[in-house]
């Protein structure tokens, strides 16, 4: 996994440089975040989180169910009142999500975060969660 400072610096410098985001944050599949620019509280971060894990899920169902049946999902994006939530796969078990202004240039931001993903999507490895199991004393 790349370093906290490194990815957090690298998506402060994404938000900055693309012209109408404003939050970023890298999550794992089941809906941890990883790491998220300093514009997003603790709560807001665990609760895009947990939305973007949700919308990815829901994605994956579609994709199994209307797509070639490998069930892949390359992206997401959801448009809302105020808003667009953009989501990519970024690394195995990891996922990119970007929270723009309603206006702004979808192409653009989707150029910007696959470039990110290609840049470090080997660094970004959010592998399952396996249950620890105790030994017997």
């Amino acid at each position: 996994m790349a370093t906290d400072a490194n990815l957090t610096w690298l998506l402060e410098t994404l938000v900055s440089d693309t012209a109408g985001a404003t939050h970023a944050l890298v999550l794992s599949r089941d809906g941890l975040k990883l790491c998220h620019t300093a514009g997003l509280s603790i709560d807001k971060a665990d609760q895009l989180a947990a939305i973007a894990a949700g919308v990815q899920a829901l994605s994956q169902g579609a994709s199994v169910e209307f797509g070639d049946g490998t069930g892949g999902v390359r992206q997401s994006m959801t448009e809302f009142h105020g808003g667009i939530l953009f989501i990519v796969e970024a690394g195995e078990g990891a996922h990119l999500a970007v929270l723009a202004e309603a206006e702004a240039d979808v192409g653009l931001i989707g150029h910007k975060m696959n470039e990110l993903v290609e840049q470090i999507g080997d660094f970004l490895i959010a592998p399952p969660r396996r249950p620890q199991h105790s030994r017997p004393a």
